[in-house]
């Protein structure tokens, strides 16, 4: 992982979840910073591609992990960056809508759901912190 994810969440006044709250259960899980919180309801996926054809990939532990956190209340979101100020972000209700009907596919390999370049819509897109926080409606 690049310094991208980390400039970003600090950019937006994010926090890792790590600080956040005892994932001693999930021992393991949280090995890389890409999982944050922001505005005590909001959860953050954040992933960089590093690959010519860019792809994301949202693995099935913490698709269900953020499913279940925000089954009461809250929202979760996947950001898919090109920078540490640019990318596509997804809400749970797109994420579960695109997953429902078939848009975004599932490897059994390497049990994740994979987010290709073509799955994103100009509408998810975000060319600045200012305009990110405006599509996930927090408060500038």
């Amino acid at each position: 992982m690049g310094d991208e994810v980390l400039e970003f969440a600090k950019e937006i006044g994010a926090t890792d979840l790590r600080s956040v709250f005892d994932f001693s259960e999930f021992h393991g899980l949280f090995k890389r910073r890409n999982y944050f919180l922001l505005d005590k309801d909001k959860f953050l996926i954040v992933k960089i591609s590093r690959k010519a054809k860019p792809f994301w990939g949202l693995g099935k532990k913490f698709f269900d992990l953020f499913n279940t956190l925000t089954e009461k209340g809250g929202n979760y979101y996947f950001v898919a960056l090109v920078s540490n100020r640019s990318g596509w972000v997804l809400s749970k209700g797109e994420i579960l809508s695109r997953i429902s009907d078939g848009t975004l596919s599932y490897s059994e390999r390497n049990e994740q759901h994979i987010i290709n370049i073509y799955n994103l819509k100009d509408r998810n897109g975000f060319t600045s912190i200012e305009e990110f926080l405006k599509r996930i409606e927090v408060p500038i």
